[in-house]
């Protein structure tokens, strides 16, 4: 009986080859997880740099809601602060580039609010600049149509 001598599947050159194209995945995957990082990171960044913007410019509201509670309060004690109740009182705080924190409160008898002399009406962030939708993609020229 004569066999035949098969050669195995796997010979060294098959098996070097193998872990060539397995280091090379591994190490394009290392790349787009260390890209994604990276990316990350820096969207993590710029929203840590807007929120520290935002409660800057919410402190500073505070401060400014707080020294006009002062002055309603003297009002209040001086008996000229039913003059000052038909008036609005609002003010912006800019704290990025196109954006402003708003704030509006209105005086208030103390029966009607709790004991405070005013109630904050609006606290909100407003866009100061306008958008620009400049990114646009010309998927079908109706020109081209005509033309065939």
């Amino acid at each position: 009986m004569n066999k035949k001598k098969l050669f195995p599947i796997t010979n060294a050159g098959t098996v070097s080859i193998l872990t060539v194209f397995v280091i090379l995945a591994m190490v394009a995957f290392a790349l787009l997880a260390y890209m994604s990082a990276r990316r990350g990171a820096g969207y993590s960044g710029q929203f840590t740099k807007e929120a520290q913007a935002w409660q800057e410019a919410r402190s500073q509201a505070f401060e400014k809601i707080a020294s006009i509670d002062r002055e309603f309060y003297e009002a209040y004690e001086n008996g000229t602060f039913s003059e000052l109740l038909q008036e609005e009182y609002g003010f912006p705080i800019p704290f990025e580039k196109g954006k402003e924190l708003q704030v509006t409160l209105i005086p208030v008898l103390p029966e009607e609010n709790q004991g405070r002399l005013y109630r904050i009406t609006s606290f909100k962030e407003v866009n100061t600049e306008e958008w620009e939708g400049n990114s646009s993609l010309n998927l079908l020229d109706p020109a081209e149509l005509t033309q065939n």
